[in-house]
């Protein structure tokens, strides 16, 4: 029979016998190390690991780039800004003589929408605006003189296309007008003869509709990527003036289609 025994040693800091034939204790920094993409790690050599944290990471920054993206692409195609205008108007339409050159200005709200390509876009407005329409017309031995002033909400819809490499654009669109309040005045005033008419203003003896429906076009320059001009001519297609309510016999028959023409300056956040 063969008799096999072990072999101990002492150790040199205590009597404690150790066995030369058991294990060694793992160190503590062995058992508790984790895996951190390092050389060092103790899985750095394992391929299943190494590539489960390249994904991990992979996946942590795509996430983390494609939410940035989605927030600046956002900001670079949605703009909020303000807008001022100010111009001339007029009328044009059957028996429309007379009415000459008034004035319109007005403020508001403007969004600018990137569509489809970088140089289309989507230009809604909500703008307050006043304008006052004159007229006079010489009727032999006297003239007529009138005065028609509106305070309306217009809501231009506008398509541009952007010229960017000469910073203009062009638009167009459709333009509507709901009126807030208006007020009407009308007199004859005697041309240096004798006259009998009613030489007193009277007013609302015309009346101006509730809503204006129309077509714009526009062109503008952009002095920096937040500040464009633009020049905005306007023609409307639906009467400014309520037949039903109408008793002036000057404007029974007339039909009222507003023209006009205004510069603006809008400022883009």
């Amino acid at each position: 029979m063969a008799l096999s025994t072990g072999t101990f040693a002492q150790s040199s800091d205590d009597d404690e016998w150790v066995s030369v034939d058991s294990p060694s204790p793992a160190s503590s920094s062995e058992s508790n190390g984790s895996y951190d993409g390092s050389n060092d790690s103790e899985f750095a050599n394992d391929e299943d690991y190494a590539s489960a944290y390249a994904r991990y990471k992979t996946q942590t920054t795509s996430r983390s780039e494609i939410s940035k993206q989605r927030s600046e692409g956002f900001s670079q195609s949605v703009f909020l800004g303000a807008r001022v205008q100010g111009g001339f108007n007029t009328f044009l339409g059957s028996n429309s003589e007379g009415w000459g050159a008034g004035w319109n200005a007005g403020a508001g709200l403007i969004i600018k929408i990137s569509m489809f390509t970088k140089n289309f876009s989507l230009v809604p407005e909500l703008t307050f605006n006043y304008r006052q329409y004159n007229y006079e017309k010489d009727m032999g031995v006297y003239t007529n003189k009138g005065k028609l002033n509106i305070m309306l909400f217009e809501l231009p819809i506008m398509f541009r296309y952007t010229f960017e490499q000469y910073d203009l654009f062009a638009a167009a669109g459709l333009h509507l007008g709901l009126k807030l309040m208006g007020d009407t005045e009308f007199s004859s005033e005697a041309n240096g003869g004798v006259f009998t008419g009613n030489s007193e203003k009277s007013t609302n003896t015309y009346v101006s509709t509730n809503m204006e429906v129309g077509l714009a076009i526009e062109g503008g320059y952009m002095i920096t990527r937040s500040v464009h001009l633009n020049l905005r001519v306007v023609q409307s297609f639906t009467n400014l003036l309520n037949q039903g309510l109408t008793v002036e016999p000057s404007f029974t028959n007339s039909t009222l289609l507003t023209f006009y023409t205004n510069v603006g300056i809008s400022f883009l956040f």
